[in-house]
C-alpha cells in the first residue's frame, strides 16, 4: 500500500522556508488537477505538495502528511478546489506572521462541529461553489478583509505555522472518518491561546458541497461530548446570502470589499429589526 509522499514542484533548501500542502486524495486525476492549481498560483514561494493517496481518515492523513512535510508552514487542503488568487504562497506566509492559523470561512463563536451553527452574525468568510452552469458565491459576513477573532475554521483549505500544527495535532481517535477533522482542530487551536482569522485575500473555489448523514451526526455528537463545557449553547440565526455567476471573473469581482462591508452591514441590520 502506498504512504504519503512528498512532490516538491519547486526547488528548496534543507531548511524550513517552505509551504508544505498536505492533500489526502484517493483519484489520480483530481489530484492532478489540486496539485496543478498549486502550481500555478503559489508564485515564487518554496513549497512542496505531499499526497496521502490511502488515508484511513483525514485526521490520520493529516497527521502523517505533518510528519513527512518539511516546511515551516503547513497547508491542510481538500483535493476538489481551484486556487484563484495570485500570490498564494506569498499571502499564507504574510497572515501567519501575525496569525497562527488561518483559512476562508469560520465562526467567531463555536456551537457545534458545524462551525456555522453560531449563525451569520458570527460567520466569516465568503467560498464559492461550482455548479452544473456556472458557479454559486456563498457570502457568510465580511467585516473586514482579515477577520480576527475566529474559533473554528472550515476545512476546504486551513494553513497553520508548523509548530502549532504539530502541538495541537488531528484527533484521529475521536474523528476516525471525514468529519470534525477541521472544527476540532482549529477550535482546540483556539482553546490552547493560538490566533485564527479567514482571510479574504486567499480565494478559491471549493467543487462540491458537505453532506450531512448519519456520520455526519456521528461525529457531530462526538464532537459535542468532547467539547460540550466550551460551546455556546444557543445556536444562532442563519441567512443564507448566495449570489450566482457565470465565471472566475465575477467571483472575483465579488470580493469588492466595500460592497461586503455594506452586505455585512445590511445582514446584521436584518437581524436586529428581526
Amino acid at each position: 500500500m502506498a504512504h504519503g509522499h512528498a512532490q516538491p514542484l519547486v526547488p528548496h533548501s534543507s531548511g524550513r522556508t517552505v509551504i508544505s500542502i498536505v492533500i489526502c486524495s484517493r483519484d489520480d486525476r483530481r489530484f492532478a488537477a489540486v496539485a496543478a492549481t498549486y502550481a500555478a498560483r503559489m508564485g515564487d514561494e518554496r513549497h512542496e505538495i505531499i499526497r496521502i493517496p490511502d488515508a484511513r481518515s483525514l485526521c490520520e492523513g493529516y497527521n502523517r502528511g505533518l510528519r513527512a512535510a518539511r516546511g515551516d508552514i503547513c497547508v491542510f487542503s481538500h483535493d476538489d478546489i481551484e486556487i484563484l488568487s495570485d500570490d498564494l504562497g506569498a499571502t499564507i506566509r504574510r497572515h501567519l506572521a501575525t496569525f497562527d492559523v488561518v483559512g476562508v470561512a469560520g465562526t467567531t463563536r463555536m456551537a457545534g462541529m458545524f462551525w456555522a451553527a453560531s449563525g451569520i452574525r458570527h460567520a466569516r468568510g465568503l467560498v464559492a461553489h461550482r455548479d452544473e452552469d456556472g458557479y454559486t458565491i456563498d457570502f457568510f459576513g465580511a467585516p473586514a478583509e482579515v477577520n480576527d477573532g475566529i474559533e473554528g475554521l472550515d476545512g476546504v483549505f486551513i494553513a497553520a505555522r508548523r509548530d502549532v500544527a504539530e502541538r495541537i495535532g488531528f484527533d484521529e481517535a475521536t474523528f476516525d472518518g471525514w468529519h470534525g477533522y477541521d472544527t476540532d482542530f482549529t477550535f482546540r487551536c483556539h482553546l490552547a491561546g493560538h490566533r485564527l482569522a479567514v482571510c479574504l485575500a486567499i480565494r478559491l473555489v471549493h467543487f462540491s458541497r458537505g453532506s450531512i448523514d448519519d456520520a455526519w451526526h456521528h461525529y457531530a455528537a462526538r464532537f459535542h461530548g468532547k467539547h460540550a463545557d466550551r460551546l455556546a449553547t444557543d445556536p444562532g440565526e442563519w441567512i443564507t446570502v448566495q449570489r450566482r455567476v457565470a465565471d472566475r471573473s465575477q467571483i472575483l469581482a465579488a470580493y469588492d470589499m466595500n460592497a461586503l462591508r455594506a452586505l455585512t452591514e445590511a445582514i446584521h441590520a436584518q437581524l436586529e429589526a428581526g
